[in-house]
């Protein structure tokens, strides 16, 4: 789907995750990334384990690149699909292409 809204390559790579035996999750190289998007994936992974995650400074560093209302949809978004991972996942809904 990203391909197919244009998303560059170095920002493929950058959410590209291997999961190590141990369960941790490996660091994704995010070179080439500005900032802000580097902030916005940390935040993603934040919200994805637990809302309660999110410190005030993580906060502070996302406010220093985007707006409330982009902080709203980054939340909204990375919310709503950790969702639908979870539906998914509980349903074993199989991965069609």
């Amino acid at each position: 789907m990203a391909r197919r809204l244009d998303a560059q390559e170095s920002w493929l790579a950058a959410v590209r995750r291997e999961t190590p035996e141990d369960g941790s999750t490996a660091d994704a190289s995010l070179d080439g990334l500005e900032e802000g998007w580097k902030l916005a994936l940390r935040f993603g992974e934040l919200i994805t384990d637990s809302g309660h995650a999110v410190t005030d400074d993580d906060y502070r560093e996302l406010a220093r690149h985007w707006s409330d209302a982009e902080i709203v949809e980054l939340t909204l978004v990375a919310g709503l699909f950790s969702y639908f991972n979870r539906f998914n996942d509980a349903l074993r809904v199989e991965v069609t292409k």
